[in-house]
């Protein structure tokens, strides 16, 4: 009988046991909430270009996004690819070829990285600073085209500007009165 006893406690404490034993979610749930935050901004960081403080790119009112591409940076200096630097802008004026050697061979590196060409071409982001003058871009976007990195993006600060409803009217306008032909003419 002692036994029998002995046992029915023992079973007893058992179930009181299995019902006291209760799972704190509070812990788990801030794990899970500090998971999904991280996740959340690390993901949308693709979209941007890395800023960099002697380059200031010019202002735009453009609505797509930076896509992850090649980037060729541009300052008053140096020409980088991929934050490499394989050519000295005051050297531009020195060599009279349209092709820069530098990049040249830096790109061509890069598109043997890449395997093979796409159709239109391979794509790039060229990354200059406001003050670059018209001529250098020309080069780099020659330079870029010469070895086949077709697909050419200029990067840009986005505003937030949108034309107002007159301006879009005059400007259509414009272009009308702009490309319409003449009337009149000799009787």
């Amino acid at each position: 009988m002692a036994s029998l006893r002995t046992q029915h406690r023992r079973e007893a404490k058992k179930r009181e046991y299995r019902k006291t034993v209760l799972l704190n979610l509070v812990s788990l749930t801030d794990f899970f909430t500090i998971l999904l935050v991280f996740l959340l901004v690390h993901t949308s960081a693709p979209e941007l270009l890395e800023r960099l403080p002697d380059v200031t790119p010019p202002d735009s009112t453009s609505q797509q996004g930076a896509e992850d591409r090649i980037v060729i940076t541009v300052n008053h200096e140096a020409i980088a690819v991929q934050g490499k630097p394989v050519a000295q802008v005051a050297d531009l004026a020195k060599n009279p070829s349209d092709v820069i050697g530098g990049l040249e061979q830096a790109l061509k590196a890069e598109g043997v990285r890449m395997g093979a060409v796409p159709d239109g071409g391979r794509k790039v982001t060229i990354m200059g600073d406001r003050a670059l003058p018209y001529v250098a871009l020309k080069r780099i976007m020659l330079t870029c085209q010469a070895t086949d990195f077709a697909k050419i993006s200029l990067a840009v600060n986005r505003l937030d500007v949108k034309p107002t409803n007159e301006e879009i009217a005059a400007a259509a306008a414009a272009a009308v009165a702009t490309t319409a032909p003449e009337k009149g003419g000799a009787s």
